[in-house]
């Protein structure tokens, strides 16, 4: 997962369309917009993040920022990730970070092991993608501890990704 910065902006009802544009004006040359749905700009870098907040305190725009994950184009999405997380108007999937936690298997992991664990593991899951052909589980943040007990229940270990 690619992490990105979600900046919120407080606009008035029914003005989105008509600041939009102010701010799309604004920003052009200035700023490199990841990705945007609804009232959020998406963004790369905290220098990009600054420069939109600055655009923004210009045009009496107030945001609110949060860290959000970037999925990979393939992740399989469950039922719970739109608790989680959401699918933006450029058709990227966020999760929002400090809802969860990724993890994989460790390679010591007997594979027979992991494919049990692995079905306890399916109905807590938010989405599941590779990464250098190895399985990365996407899970409550809550659900850690949990992780951690069923991993060991079949022998085996997990290790949490940063």
């Amino acid at each position: 997962m690619e992490a990105k910065i979600g900046l919120l902006m407080d606009v008035p009802d029914g003005k989105l369309v008509d600041f939009y544009t102010q701010i799309e004006k604004a920003l052009a040359g200035k700023a490199n917009v990841f990705d945007q749905d609804n009232e959020m700009i998406i963004v790369s870098s905290e220098a990009e993040k600054f420069t939109v907040i600055e655009v923004m305190a210009g045009l009496n725009v107030n945001t609110d920022q949060m860290k959000l994950l970037l999925l990979p184009s393939d992740a399989e999405l469950m039922d719970l990730f739109s608790d989680y997380g959401f699918t933006s108007e450029g058709e990227n999937n966020y999760l929002y970070e400090k809802l969860v936690v990724s993890f994989r298997f460790t390679e010591d992991s007997k594979q027979a092991d992991v494919d049990q664990a692995s079905l306890q593991i399916e109905e807590h899951l938010l989405a599941l993608y590779k990464d250098h052909g190895r399985d990365i589980y996407v899970v409550d943040r809550q659900l850690e501890e949990l992780m951690q007990g069923i991993a060991k229940a079949y022998r085996c270990r997990i290790e949490v990704l940063a």
